[in-house]
């Protein structure tokens, strides 16, 4: 089959749009795909069928005997165990129950060093670990509104003192084990990303700029202006042991310059929520939140939906797109535009370039450290192919067991 698609305007990363194509049919014209039956029953021409579907325990998929390659896929049955965190799935993968465990975190890798029945993948990833920081006020009625201003983090001498703060080598070399690298931009590789120089670190510098911004030391040692204390929430996904060892020493970091950080960690479901769900980073809600985001090939989606002005959760627009700092960047919004209008691939990767170091700029993201995508498995699977522009199992008809 052919088809045609026009647009009104030219839109460089238009081939992006068509992800997967779905049966009209099946959604009469409805497009919220998690009240459909297909969402929960879905067909396909992929190399494996949906067999079924147990909440909160397991989705299993058998392989398609009309799949259009040739003797694949090798494997005849696939079950994907939901499990509550990462380490009842290493339990599970250290026994044997489960072959695959997806979506480690760099700190594990040493734990499986030296073993002789479990490979660990570890691979440069695209996702990027950074702090969210929200420039409009998380409290009151108008909570999370873009014209209002955050009481502390609407100063970018603020911003900047916290970065000069936080000292992310260290963070990746005791943490992380230096297996990976400081994060410096939302692009962390690809084609787009440009060369951004890790930021410094400085306590005295930060102590200096917050001294000039009026922010005194009160008498426990937490700045204060204007009788707003220098005090916020920091919230990230709960039960992540990585992500609360670097919010415990983010927090002491940036207790050396004046700057009180209050953990409040809550579910991912909540963190990551939608507008519907009043999570807090779309209702805007929070002071500081962390997690990772992972751009795509092209950055366009990424970059526009998480920087540009038009895509900050509001009302107004039942709270589509991703800007939950709510920056508001000229500089930003001019070059995602352009990025997005012209075929030329060197006016488009210098339209990003403007666009990311003016976001690292604004400090509206502060990037700790880059993500590798790490996953372990048994020794006997075989066949993968590594894809940091997707997920683990996008090669799955190649992968055989050789017990």
């Amino acid at each position: 089959y052919t088809f045609e698609v026009r647009f009104k305007t030219f839109f460089a990363p238009f081939i992006s749009l068509f992800g997967a194509i779905l049966p009209a049919h099946a959604f009469e014209g409805k497009t919220a795909i998690d009240k459909s039956d297909f969402n929960r029953k879905p067909i396909g021409t992929g190399p494996y069928k949906f067999v079924e579907w147990a909440s909160g325990d397991h989705i299993t998929v058998a392989k398609n005997p009309d799949y259009y390659v040739k003797d694949k896929p090798y494997i005849d049955q696939v079950i994907f165990r939901i499990t509550p965190s990462r380490e009842v799935g290493i339990a599970q993968l250290k026994t044997g129950e489960v072959d695959v465990v997806w979506n480690l975190i760099e700190a594990q890798i040493p734990e499986f060093e030296g073993d002789k029945e479990i490979d660990v993948w570890a691979k440069p990833g695209v996702g990027v670990e950074r702090l969210v920081l929200n420039f409009s006020t998380p409290t009151g009625e108008r909570a999370g509104d873009p014209t209002t201003k955050h009481p502390v983090l609407s100063d970018p001498k603020v911003r900047e003192a916290i970065e000069l703060a936080i000292n992310k080598k260290l963070i990746v070399d005791k943490l992380l084990y230096g297996k990976t690298t400081v994060g410096t931009s939302p692009l962390s590789t690809g084609w787009a990303a440009p060369a951004i120089p890790a930021s410094e670190f400085n306590p005295e510098k930060a102590k200096k700029l917050l001294d000039e911004a009026g922010w005194k030391a009160g008498p426990d040692g937490t700045r204060v202006k204007d009788g707003v204390k220098a005090s916020m929430t920091y919230q990230t996904t709960s039960g992540d042991k990585l992500r609360e060892m670097a919010q415990q020493v983010v927090q002491e970091m940036l207790k050396e310059v004046g700057i009180a950080l209050e953990i409040k960690n809550i579910p991912s479901a909540s963190l990551l929520g939608t507008w519907a769900d009043n999570a807090p980073r779309a209702k805007g809600t929070f002071d500081i939140n962390m997690w990772t985001t992972n751009p795509g090939i092209d950055p366009h989606f990424h970059l526009f939906s998480y920087f540009h002005s038009s895509q900050i959760p509001t009302d107004s627009n039942k709270g589509e797109g991703q800007n939950y700092a709510r920056l508001k960047d000229d500089t930003v919004d001019k070059s995602l535009d352009e990025a997005g209008s012209t075929p030329d691939l060197d006016r488009r990767k210098a339209a990003f370039e403007r666009a990311v170091k003016a976001v690292t700029a604004s400090r509206a993201h502060i990037f700790l450290y880059n993500r590798l995508d790490v996953d372990g498995a048994r020794k006997y699977v075989m066949g993968r192919t590594h894809n940091p522009w997707d997920n683990l199992a996008w090669d799955l008809e190649n992968w055989w067991l050789s017990k």
